[in-house]
């Protein structure tokens, strides 16, 4: 795959500086890049999940999906798959579906054909024995914004006594309802498993949460049904036939006679959030990869036409995990034991799926599905800014994600091109291990220190090499907040002195006194200051040439010597040492003078925050008599502390009378709101 995309880009290079995706080892001022859109690779060629996202709108580009009234988005969505549960291998969370009520009965059609957008495609027959559960969920994959449904009868006659479908076969009664939670299992005519069903007949049917229709007596063929506006991740439709009222007297499960062409979903606006995945990229060989440069620009919706729009609430980021082989998905089946077995993707669509509790979970049967955790990192946190390196392991194999959100229907962010860069190793691979100091074996070999004390830890690193042409690296940065201590070299290790130590926003940059190489292999350690404030933590480090044209690379866990136990760069704090999420509000100046000479005119009002990471802060600044007279959303912060400011002014940006106020914090949790408040004084 690899060398066909060599081969493929090599004929732009001329052209394009930095376009393109050239695999295979780079010079040594240049580095690998992989590129969508801007004259790079086409977005719908790379697609491996598409989640509400367009590609129609600019054929360069993507963007969040648009609704348009007069269009039926349902046939725009895709590919649909027709369980609740999809048992195919290429089913990925977010794909749309379409399912029936009772989906253990698989001789009723095919609920893919309503949602095709072609009426030519349907289902009809006499004598339906289960009617009593007819009614179709669909899943639309995320939240939309809808404000119209609409279903339909084929048209001309049945072929069986030659019965016109309309409006003989029209629906006599229906319910719609919408909702954006995923419907609880079980809903679905599941008393034939053996749970508990809630409905008498036995159908095992619910409505969502949200009822957006019930019609008792309908005379027409083609059925619309308009409601307020709202978003929508599920739709569920529930059928009577003609004569179903009646019918019901005697038997409840009768359904005598069904058909359906098509069903419709229509609204107007940009969809909150659309997500889209890339296919496995091939690097050629194993790489480290660097910054993520993108460009994305902002639109808005005026009338007809979708125009720029720079102060569009709207906001794009993009996620990467990296792999050591073609797959980040591991199939599992069951080995003579019972016990969890991993399978090929082959093997896997080969075995017999599981449906009922009493089949067995032994060879020859389905297991999970999950993500593969042994050979492809983890997401990286989302890049938001075009240039930012995602913190991501050497690999041969990547997966981009993007997300596009807007906070309102008539705003849409587009992602125009995005560059995934790369270059050789500095090592086969580089692994590190932390314990604290004075406790290098830890029992269990977990390091458990208190949370919210600085601690000294040593941080071992060790690299392998397979060449000589693996070039090494003379640098060492930590990339969590910490403060150097001490550096250790050699075998065995001897104290020594670094060229310069660079404190930087998250940690430091050590320069070695000499070089880490293929030549030279030596292990090191870092002794270190820092302090945990989450229930868990890493102490990421990365390694790099200073004066190198190279990416850095990532310090992997691993086992680095005797010496040091853990095998692994994570860190746990003591539960007893877990107090309140929010804690140490100090205000410094206790009072200070707003009245703009430059002097003392801001409060400092500094917070720690424990066991949180992008929780919603807020600051409020209260008078005695409890009124508010300022509220600032200071948005999502992480564990660690922190620090904002008040400049003395009320929500009208005026500034408040002298006096004693309250700056009370508060942080948003699961279990609600945690506050602190200090008081602070102003004077003029």
């Amino acid at each position: 795959m690899g060398n066909d995309i060599l081969k493929r880009w090599k004929q732009f290079l001329p052209i394009l500086a930095v376009a393109g995706s050239v695999i295979g080892r780079p010079t040594a001022d240049a580095a690998e890049e992989f590129r969508f859109g801007g004259g790079g690779e086409p977005w719908a060629d790379w697609t491996a999940l598409n989640i509400l996202m367009d590609f129609a709108a600019d054929s360069t580009a993507i963007q969040g999906l648009e609704l348009k009234p007069d269009e039926n988005v349902l046939p725009r969505l895709g590919p649909w798959f027709r369980w609740e549960v999809p048992p195919e291998t290429d089913y990925r969370p977010g794909n749309p579906r379409i399912w029936r009520g009772n989906k253990f009965l698989r001789l009723e059609g095919e609920p893919r054909d309503f949602v095709d957008g072609d009426p030519n495609t349907f289902f009809a027959g006499y004598q339906h024995p289960f009617g009593a559960a007819e009614f179709y969920t669909i899943s639309l994959g995320g939240k939309i914004p809808v404000e119209r449904f609409a279903f339909y009868p084929p048209e001309g006659n049945h072929a069986l006594g030659q019965e016109p479908y309309r409006p003989n076969f029209a629906f006599k009664e229906f319910e719609l309802s919408a909702g954006n939670e995923e419907p609880r299992r079980g809903d679905d005519a599941t008393g034939a498993l053996g749970h508990e069903d809630p409905n008498p007949l036995g159908t095992g049917y619910r409505p969502l949460e949200i009822l957006l229709s019930s019609v008792e007596l309908n005379f027409e063929a083609d059925v619309e049904i308009r409601f307020p506006p709202q978003l929508a991740a599920f739709l569920r439709i529930r059928f009577f036939p003609p004569g179903a009222t009646f019918l019901r007297q005697f038997n409840p499960n009768m359904f005598p006679k069904f058909a359906l062409a098509e069903l419709e979903v229509y609204g107007r606006g940009f969809v909150p959030k659309a997500t889209w995945e890339s296919k496995v990229i091939d690097m050629g060989e194993v790489v480290n990869f660097g910054p993520v440069n993108f460009g994305l620009s902002r639109w808005r919706r005026q009338d007809d036409q979708l125009v720029p729009a720079p102060d569009a609430p709207v906001r794009g980021r993009v996620e990467v995990k990296t792999g050591l082989d073609e797959t980040p998905i591991a199939y599992f089946g069951y080995d003579e034991l019972g016990n969890l077995a991993e399978v090929t993707e082959t093997q896997y669509s080969r075995l017999k799926q599981r449906i009922l509790p009493t089949q067995p979970e032994a060879i020859g049967w389905r297991a999970l599905i999950t993500e593969d955790t042994s050979n492809w990192s983890f997401w990286s946190a989302p890049v938001r800014q075009s240039g930012e390196r995602p913190r991501v392991r050497r690999g041969q194999y990547a997966v981009v994600r993007v997300t596009a959100e807007t906070e309102t229907l008539l705003d849409v962010a587009r992602m125009d091109s995005l560059t995934l860069t790369a270059s050789p190793l500095l090592a086969e691979r580089i692994v590190g291990e932390v314990a604290a100091v004075g406790d290098l074996e830890p029992e269990g070999d977990v390091v458990q220190v208190a949370a919210g004390a600085p601690t000294d830890f040593a941080y071992d690193v060790r690299a392998e090499f397979s060449g000589a042409d693996q070039s090494g690296f003379d640098a060492v940065r930590l990339l969590t907040p910490s403060r150097f201590l001490e550096l250790k070299m050699g075998e065995p290790l001897e104290a020594v002195v670094p060229d310069s130590v660079v404190e930087e926003v998250r940690g430091f940059a050590v320069y070695l006194p000499r070089p880490v190489s293929p030549n030279g292999e030596e292990r090191l350690r870092i002794q270190l200051e820092s302090t945990i404030y989450g229930a868990a933590g890493e102490l990421a480090a990365e390694v790099f040439e200073r004066e190198g044209t190279d990416l850095p690379q990532e310090v992997e866990p691993g086992d680095v010597g005797p010496e040091v136990s853990t095998n692994q760069l994570r860190v746990v704090a003591l539960a007893s040492s877990l107090g309140s999420v929010l804690a140490d509000v100090v205000v410094r100046p206790r009072v200070f003078t707003p009245q703009g000479d430059g002097v003392n005119d801001r409060v400092r009002i500094g917070y720690t925050l424990f066991r949180l990471n992008g929780a919603e802060v807020e600051l409020e600044v209260f008078n005695l008599r409890g009124e508010r007279v300022r509220q600032i959303s200071l948005g999502p912060r992480d564990a660690g502390p922190h620090a904002d400011w008040w400049d003395g002014r009320d929500d009208q940006r005026q500034l408040v009378e002298p006096g004693i106020y309250l700056a009370r914090v508060g942080v948003a949790t699961d279990a609600g709101v945690v506050q602190r408040a200090q008081a602070v004084g102003v004077a003029y």
